[in-house]
C-alpha cells in the first residue's frame, strides 16, 4: 500500500508491517501468531502510531505467511485514499523485486489499490477467505482508534459475519451517548463474539434491534 497511494506535493505514506518488522521497528510481542484452523481476536492499532498489537501473522505453506494491519490516514499514513484492514501475501522465497509482498485487493475494480482494505461497513470488502489456507478474515468495529479483526476458518465465516454485521447495526440503532441499557446490550453482544458463540451473539443482538 505504500509504494502506491502518493499524492503530489505530499510525502509518501508509511511503510509497511512487513518492513516495519524487518527492521526492527515492530517487535515480536506486537505481532499475534494465529496458525491456519485457529479461531482468534485482535484489536490492532494504526500502523502509523505506537501500539500494543500493530499486525496479525498467519503462516501458510512454502514459508509463506499473511500479514494483517490496521491502516488509517493519520499520522504518516494521512495521504491514504482509504482506510481499514490491508492483508498482505509474503514470499519470503520470492525475488526481490517480484513480488515478495503482495497485497490482497479487497476491492480489484478500483484503480491503483484505492480501495485496498477489508472493512465491515462494505458489503463487498467485509470479509477474505482462503479455502486453501483454511483461513478466513473478518474485520471488525472500531475500539477507540483500534480496530478489530477476527482470524477463523472459511467453515466458521458465514455465521461470524452475520453476528459482526448484526453488531455493527447494534451501534448504528444506537449511537453515542447511548443509554445504560443499550450499553449493556453492547457490550454483552460483543464479550459473547469474542468468546466466539457467534450464533448466540447474532440471536443476542437481533433480538435487541427488534426489543
Amino acid at each position: 500500500m505504500s509504494e502506491h497511494f502518493v499524492k503530489r506535493d505530499e510525502p509518501p505514506p508509511g511503510i509497511s508491517s512487513f518492513t516495519k518488522i524487518r527492521l526492527g521497528w515492530i517487535s515480536p510481542e506486537q505481532v499475534l501468531f494465529v496458525k491456519p484452523g485457529e479461531t482468534a481476536y485482535a484489536a490492532l492499532s494504526p500502523l502509523s502510531q505506537k501500539g500494543n498489537m500493530l499486525a496479525v501473522k498467519i503462516p501458510l505453506k512454502g514459508n509463506r505467511y499473511y500479514l494483517v494491519e490496521n491502516r488509517q490516514p493519520i499520522g504518516f499514513d494521512r495521504v491514504l485514499p482509504d482506510s481499514g484492514l490491508l492483508i498482505l501475501n509474503v514470499d519470503p522465497n520470492a525475488p526481490e523485486g517480484y513480488g515478495t509482498v503482495k497485497t490482497m485487493n479487497a476491492d480489484k475494480d478500483s484503480p491503483h489499490f484505492s480501495r485496498a482494505t477489508f472493512r465491515l461497513d462494505r458489503n463487498n470488502r467485509n470479509i477474505f477467505i482462503d479455502k486453501g489456507a483454511n483461513v478466513a478474515i473478518i474485520p471488525l468495529w472500531a475500539e477507540g482508534e483500534n480496530l478489530g479483526v477476527l482470524i477463523t476458518t472459511p467453515e466458521k465465516s458465514a455465521d461470524a459475519l452475520k453476528a459482526a454485521l448484526m453488531i455493527q447495526k447494534l451501534t448504528n440503532r444506537y449511537p453515542q451517548p447511548r443509554g445504560r441499557e443499550e450499553n449493556q446490550l453492547i457490550e454483552n453482544c460483543v464479550a459473547c463474539f469474542k468468546r466466539f458463540d457467534f450464533k448466540t451473539c447474532y440471536q443476542m443482538a437481533q433480538k435487541g434491534l427488534k426489543d
